[in-house]
């Protein structure tokens, strides 16, 4: 009987190590399945350079002397105190006077407009006895053209104080650059309250995408 339970007990034991075996077996071949490790066939791309970027509007200002860029402030927003487009020049009455300015694109962009905005004119200045008048900025006539002299259409033409509104130029490319004259001139029937006095007027480029 002892023999007999013997061989029972080595006959269970090998049993009990092929059913695991077995289990072991199916537990495997059951993740690689799942996980499609068996798989052979595959296919792949990975794009390495996405990316994207911004460009830049960076507007440049001459005279043949003096230069402004619009980077010369934190906000790409100058103020440019060295070129006068009105010359600042004193003129007698009948008489003008003639200034010239480049525009440049230095940025990566073309803008979507390109304006010449005009502030309020504003005058200055008396002579000492004399009752100044009132409207000298009424008397001044401004004619812009874009060119590099004052022929063609001008693209304004009238006086200071009509001067109000954006003037709509054409887009400049980048590393474009476009002259504009200005010319501004008196009548020659001004008298003498119309002595000593300055007319002031801040113009503003700008673009905009």
């Amino acid at each position: 009987m002892a023999t007999v339970s013997r061989r029972r007990s080595r006959s269970d034991r090998k049993a009990a190590l092929i059913v695991l075996a077995g289990g072991l077996v199916g537990t495997t071949l059951l993740a690689l399945a799942l996980t499609g490790s068996l798989s052979a066939f595959t296919a792949a791309i990975t794009n390495t350079t996405d990316t994207v970027a911004t460009g830049s509007l960076v507007l440049r200002e001459t005279d043949g002397t003096n230069t402004c860029t619009s980077t010369s402030s934190s906000t790409n927003a100058a103020n440019c105190a060295t070129i006068n487009k009105y010359s600042g020049s004193t003129l007698l009455p009948g008489g003008s006077a003639t200034k010239t300015v480049t525009l440049a694109n230095d940025g990566t962009i073309t803008p979507a407009t390109f304006t010449l905005t005009p502030g309020s004119c504003s005058q200055s200045g008396s002579v000492s006895g004399i009752t100044p008048a009132s409207d000298f900025c009424a008397q001044v006539t401004l004619k812009i053209y874009a060119a590099a002299t004052a022929t063609g259409s001008p693209i304004y033409n009238g006086t200071l104080s009509a001067f109000s509104s954006p003037v709509t130029l054409s887009a400049l490319a980048p590393s474009s650059t476009q002259p504009y004259t200005f010319v501004v001139s008196l009548p020659s029937s001004l008298g003498n309250s119309y002595m000593g006095l300055t007319a002031s007027q801040p113009l503003t480029w700008t673009f905009s995408s």
